[in-house]
């Protein structure tokens, strides 16, 4: 009787390790995808900074930066 409880017991305690085991790869898994997609949002972003050429005027650049502030948009 209670070596088929130890049994049982043992079988369960494997079930719930497994179940365990899958959720923090899940959980690691989604970490690893933030922050690639973070760092690709990054790439992106500091790739369009680095493509606006504003020469040496600094008008130029000063109204780049009051039309960048007054845009909706995500840079």
């Amino acid at each position: 009787m209670i070596a088929r409880l130890h049994g049982w017991l043992a079988a369960l305690a494997g079930v719930l390790l497994a179940l365990l085991g899958v959720y923090a790869a899940g959980r690691r898994d989604a970490r690893q995808r933030a922050a690639q997609e973070a760092d690709k949002a990054y790439r992106e972003t500091r790739e369009r900074i680095d493509e606006v050429d504003l020469g040496n005027d600094p008008d130029l650049a000063r109204r780049w930066l009051h039309e960048r502030g007054q845009s909706d948009r995500d840079l």
